[in-house]
């Protein structure tokens, strides 16, 4: 069953937080999340699937309730977030073409991980290459419905955001930079990021295999 977090009459945005049965979300991200104008409604859902599983079920439970807003995010359980970091996906997106399905921000991580993401603009030749983009990024609801929705394949588990933005460009779809300071997200011992060496290169070989080998720029 979705919890609501914060309710919001006719939201441009719909925040998901997929969960785990034992997480919860921090107080860090409860607070620096409200830090927007934009009208959003927020969400989460706890499963035994993956995340992306997990935001789908939430999604399709919420489509049931309601219309879908035109945008739509997934925002994990313990980051801190920039002042007005959805404001400003949100203020490029709406600007943006039908070319772009997506605006992403810089990003880093702390704790068990400690790596930042500075990237300044989209580079489809780049991605092909690696995940440089953060799976909180703010979605065209559109454009993910005419792709065909969330990668949730276990088979890709932990890095099902980078073949979600490989999904996007398969279909021509580009993501665009959104300016401001992103957010900073804290990765402990038990988080996707902190997996071995080995189970990454076994699911990059798939993402490319599946995705990447199969696209032309």
């Amino acid at each position: 069953m979705i919890k609501e977090i914060i309710k919001c009459n006719d939201p441009d945005i719909l925040a998901i937080t997929p969960l785990r049965k034992c997480d919860k979300i921090s107080k860090n991200t409860k607070k620096s999340i409200k830090r927007n104008k934009v009208k959003f409604e927020w969400i989460s859902y706890s499963g035994d699937g993956n995340p992306y599983k997990n935001m789908d079920i939430a999604y399709k439970e919420y489509q049931k309730l309601k219309k879908i807003p035109d945008y739509i995010i997934k925002v994990d359980n313990d980051i801190t977030a920039s002042r007005h970091w959805l404001d400003s996906m949100y203020n490029v997106l709406k600007e943006s073409g039908d070319d772009i399905a997506y605006a992403f921000t810089s990003f880093e991580f702390t704790g068990y991980v400690n790596v930042r993401f500075d990237n300044k603009h989209f580079d489809a030749n780049k991605l092909v290459q690696n995940n440089y983009i953060s799976s909180m990024s703010l979605i065209k609801t559109k454009h993910l419905e005419k792709v065909g929705g969330f990668v949730t394949d276990d088979r890709y588990f932990r890095l099902l955001d980078w073949c979600l933005w490989l999904k996007f460009l398969m279909f021509g779809y580009k993501g665009i930079y959104a300016p401001g300071n992103g957010f900073v997200a804290y990765s402990g011992k038990d988080t996707v990021s902190a997996r071995s060496n080995d189970d990454y290169r076994i699911k990059r070989e798939r993402v490319r295999t599946d995705f990447c080998e199969k696209i032309k720029i």
